[in-house]
């Protein structure tokens, strides 16, 4: 199973995972994702701030409330992605395996069907949940084109992506800010039994 949400899906994960920041609801637990993403993000919001002030000085003050409201929409955009990305881990229980990108959608595995998570270096284009080009059996599920994790399924588990079809995928890269994490929560929760 996957799950792509729509356009106002995404806009609601945002504003509801910036919410969730500001009000300071505690962290969801599970194998977080995407760290390099969101080590990129955040200096560019703290340039956005700094690079609007300046402009914001040169612009004629009729202009200044529009560019001002522009650039509190952009700094809050990019605070609600690495929000939205944080606060969306991997979960790992008896039952499932969700693979999630944070705003992008996810892919849910059946628990008993995940065998190991092992290291790799891949990179798939696109983002979201995605067949990988030249390998049939193969999904991608990431935030952006880096994957760093194989998650080896027996059986296989048949993906629907959507436009891109269904997949039979005996393999799913992702990425993950820690392997050890990951193998360990798959570790922690054996699957119930059938």
């Amino acid at each position: 199973m996957t799950a792509r949400p729509s356009r106002a899906g995404i806009a609601r994960v945002w504003a509801g995972s910036l919410m969730a920041v500001l009000v300071r609801r505690p962290p969801v637990p599970g194998p977080r994702h995407s760290a390099g993403l969101r080590q990129l993000v955040l200096p560019l919001v703290a340039m956005e701030i700094v690079v609007a002030f300046l402009l914001s000085s040169m612009l004629p003050p009729v202009a200044r409330p529009a560019h001002a409201a522009f650039e509190a929409l952009l700094v809050l955009a990019g605070l609600g992605l690495v929000a939205a990305v944080l606060r969306h881990p991997h979960e790992v229980d008896a039952e499932r395996v969700v693979l999630r990108t944070g705003f992008l959608g996810d892919v849910t595995l059946p628990r008993s069907a995940v065998r190991s998570a092992s290291p790799v270096v891949r990179t798939v284009p696109g983002r979201g949940p995605r067949p990988v080009p030249g390998e049939p059996g193969a999904v991608a599920c990431s935030v952006d084109a880096s994957l760093n994790v194989a998650v080896h399924l027996d059986p296989p588990v048949r993906l629907d992506l959507g436009a891109a079809g269904l997949v039979d995928a005996a393999t799913v890269y992702t990425s993950a800010d820690s392997l050890p994490a990951l193998s360990a929560a798959l570790r922690a929760t054996p699957p119930t039994p059938r």
